[in-house]
C-alpha cells in the first residue's frame, strides 16, 4: 500500500522548474494533479490546452514508481480515492504506467462488507512505499504548492489557486478570454480531494481540513529531509511527462435570433426577466438558452418558466370551470324550457275550446242585451277572452318553436296597459301600482302581446306577494340595454328558491293559488327576444325582476313584419 502523496513529492521539483520557466517567458502553466480539469480543457477549452503542465498525476506518478520498484515482480496497481474522475480510463491511458483498477472508498467498503473485513479490527502497519512529507497536503487547495516550497503572497497576482465547480471553470474562462495574466494555475474542481463524491463521512471540509492537517503534522516530525531525498533520488529516472490532445466538444454557437426565439419560449423576452437563478443548473439564463438551442437542455427545466406554465395552466382552468359552470346553468335553463313547452302545449289545446266557446256565447249575447251596462260587462268578457286566446297563442307557439309576430311598439304604452290590466287585482289587494318612464323609451321591435304577457305575470305575482298598503313599482329606462324593472315591497324570495323561480310548476305560494307558470312563460319569452331576465330579492324587504331588451331592438320600421325567430329553448 502506497500513498499517493508520494507521487506529489517526485512532481513537486518540476512544479518548481515550470514555475520559473513561466516566469521568464509570460506563458501561463495550469496544474495537471486534477483530472477533472485537465478534461475539462481538453474537451471545452481546448485553446489552453498548451498551457497544460505537461506532467502527469500524482496518481500515474506513483503507479510509475511502484512499477519501478517491482518491475521483475507481476504486480497489480489498484488506485484507492474519493475521486470519480479518475475512474476515466481515458485519463490512464498512457504508455509509461498502467493501472489495472480504480477504486472508490465506497466500493472499497462494499468489498470490505462482502467479505465480512472490518477494518478497525486489523492491526495498524505503516505505508509499503517511501513516507510522504509535505506532499500530504494535496488534498487541500493549495497543497500542491505547499508540497512545491512555493507560498503565493496575497499581493501578488502571479500564482491562482482556487477551488470549486464554478470558480475554476470562471478562472479558465477568464484566461482564455484574456482577463487573467497569472502565471500559474492551481485549480481543483472539487473544494479539494478532501470534499471527493466518495468519501464516506459526513463531515464538513473545514472538519476534514482539520484532520488532515493534524495528521500531516504528526507524521512529518519522523521524515527527514534525508530519508524524503534518497527517496526522491531512487525515482529520478522515472518518466513523469504527460501530453495532452485536444478533444473539443463544444457545439456551434446558435445565431441570434434562435437565441432570441429560445428565451421567448422561456417566457424571457426582456432583460429583467432573466433572473439567472441557476436553478436549472445553468449560471445565467443566457447558458441556459445556448443549451436549449443545442439541444443539451429543455426549456421547462427552469423554475420561474414552469412557475409561470403553473399559473397560465390555473387560469386556463378557472377559465374551463367558468365555461362548464355557464354550460351547467345553460343546460338548466334549456330542460326548464324544454318541460314548459310540453306543458304549454297540452294546456293549450285544452284552452283553446272553451275560450272559443265563451267568445262564441259573448258575442251572441251582446247581440241580445242592447243596454249600455250590460254591453260593457259583455266587452270586458270578450277583451279578456280575446287575451287569453292571445296568451294560448303564445304557448302554443313556444311549445311548438314557431314565430313571433314582431311589431314596432312603444314600451311606456305597454307598462300603462299592465297597469291598467292588473289595476282590479291590485285594488281588491290593497296595494298600489306605478308606472315610472324614466327619460324616453325608444319604439321597440317586439311582440306586443307577449311583451305584456311577460310584465303582467310579474305584476299578478308581486301583487301576490305584497301584503296591503305596499306598492309594486314598474319602471323603463334606456341605455345600453332597455330595462323593464317590476320591484315590490313584499315579503321577498328565499335566498335557496331564486335558482328555481323560473322552473315550470315551481311556486312559493299556498296550495291551489299558483300554477307555477308564469315565471316560467316570463323567461321564455325574454328569451325569444334576445333579452335576459334578473332577480334580486331579500326576504321582509321585496323582490326585484329586471328585464333586459337588446338595444338594437330599437326600430323606425314599417308596421307588420314578421320576423323567424331562432329557436332559444332547445340548442
Amino acid at each position: 500500500v502506497w500513498e499517493v502523496s508520494f507521487g506529489a513529492e517526485l512532481l513537486a521539483p518540476h512544479y518548481v522548474r515550470l514555475y520559473h520557466e513561466a516566469r521568464r517567458s509570460g506563458q501561463p502553466i495550469i496544474a495537471t494533479c486534477c483530472p477533472a480539469i485537465v478534461t475539462y480543457v481538453e474537451k471545452f477549452q481546448p485553446s489552453l490546452h498548451q498551457f497544460l503542465a505537461p506532467l502527469t498525476s500524482p496518481k500515474l506518478a506513483v503507479t510509475r514508481a511502484v512499477r519501478q520498484r517491482h518491475k521483475d515482480e507481476q504486480v497489480h496497481v489498484v488506485f484507492i480515492g474519493p475521486c470519480i474522475a479518475k475512474k476515466n480510463p481515458m485519463a490512464d491511458m498512457d504508455a509509461h504506467s498502467t493501472l489495472d483498477a480504480v477504486l472508490t472508498f465506497e466500493e472499497l467498503q462494499r468489498m470490505f462488507d462482502e467479505q465480512e473485513i472490518d477494518p478497525k479490527k486489523q492491526l495498524p502497519s505503516a505505508f509499503d512505499g517511501p513516507r510522504a512529507h509535505m506532499g500530504r497536503t494535496l488534498a487541500v487547495s493549495g497543497g500542491l504548492l505547499k508540497a512545491a516550497g512555493l507560498s503565493p503572497d496575497i499581493l501578488a497576482n502571479d500564482i491562482v489557486v482556487t477551488e470549486g465547480k464554478d470558480r475554476a471553470i470562471n478562472t479558465l474562462k477568464d484566461l482564455a478570454e484574456g482577463r487573467s495574466n497569472a502565471l500559474f494555475y492551481d485549480l481543483l474542481f472539487c473544494e479539494g480531494c478532501i470534499d471527493g463524491p466518495k468519501m464516506l463521512n459526513d463531515l464538513s471540509t473545514l472538519a476534514r481540513k482539520e484532520l488532515l492537517v493534524n495528521y500531516v503534522l504528526d507524521k512529518s516530525r519522523y521524515v527527514s529531509q534525508r530519508e524524503l531525498a534518497e527517496a526522491l533520488g531512487e525515482f529520478a529516472d522515472v518518466n513523469l511527462s504527460r501530453e495532452f490532445i485536444p478533444q473539443d466538444m463544444n457545439l456551434p454557437l446558435p445565431s441570434e435570433a434562435e437565441l432570441r426565439a429560445a428565451l421567448a419560449e422561456m417566457h424571457k423576452t426582456n432583460k429583467d426577466d432573466r433572473l439567472n437563478c441557476g436553478a436549472c443548473g445553468y449560471a445565467t439564463c443566457m447558458e441556459k438558452a445556448v443549451a436549449v438551442c443545442q439541444g443539451l437542455a429543455e426549456p421547462s427545466m427552469c423554475l420561474p418558466y414552469l412557475v409561470e406554465e403553473l399559473e397560465q395552466t390555473c387560469c386556463d382552468l378557472r377559465a374551463s370551470h367558468k365555461e362548464l359552470e355557464s354550460t351547467q346553468k345553460a343546460l338548466l335553463k334549456t330542460e326548464r324550457l324544454a318541460s314548459m313547452g310540453q306543458l304549454s302545449a297540452g294546456v293549450a289545446h285544452e284552452l283553446n275550446n272553451p275560450l272559443g266557446t265563451i267568445l262564441l256565447y259573448s258575442h251572441m249575447v251582446m247581440k241580445e242585451l242592447k243596454d249600455a251596462q250590460h254591453q260593457e260587462d259583455l266587452q270586458l268578457i270578450v277583451n279578456e277572452a280575446v287575451r287569453c286566446k292571445d296568451i294560448v297563442r303564445g304557448l302554443l307557439d313556444f311549445a311548438r318553436k314557431s314565430r313571433v309576430t314582431k311589431a314596432p311598439a312603444k314600451l311606456d304604452d305597454i307598462l300603462h296597459e299592465v297597469q291598467e290590466i292588473t289595476k282590479v287585482k291590485a285594488q281588491e289587494a290593497g296595494v298600489t301600482v306605478t308606472a315610472e318612464i324614466i327619460g324616453e323609451l325608444p319604439l321597440m321591435l317586439i311582440d306586443r302581446v307577449q311583451i305584456r304577457q311577460a310584465l303582467v305575470n310579474l305584476v299578478n305575482n308581486a301583487i301576490d306577494a305584497t301584503p296591503p298598503g305596499g306598492n309594486v313599482s314598474l319602471r323603463g329606462s334606456n341605455g345600453t340595454n332597455v330595462k323593464l324593472i317590476v320591484a315590490d315591497t313584499g315579503s321577498g324570495i328565499a335566498p335557496e328558491h331564486l335558482s328555481k323561480v323560473f322552473t315550470p310548476f315551481f311556486s312559493t305560494k299556498e296550495s291551489g293559488k299558483g300554477t307555477g307558470l308564469g315565471l316560467a312563460i316570463t323567461y321564455g319569452v325574454v328569451k325569444m327576444h334576445s333579452g335576459d331576465i334578473t332577480v334580486d330579492s331579500e326576504p321582509g324587504k321585496g323582490t326585484t325582476f329586471t328585464i333586459s331588451l337588446p338595444a338594437d331592438s330599437a326600430t323606425t320600421a314599417a308596421e307588420g313584419a314578421d320576423y323567424q325567430v331562432e329557436d332559444y329553448y332547445f340548442r
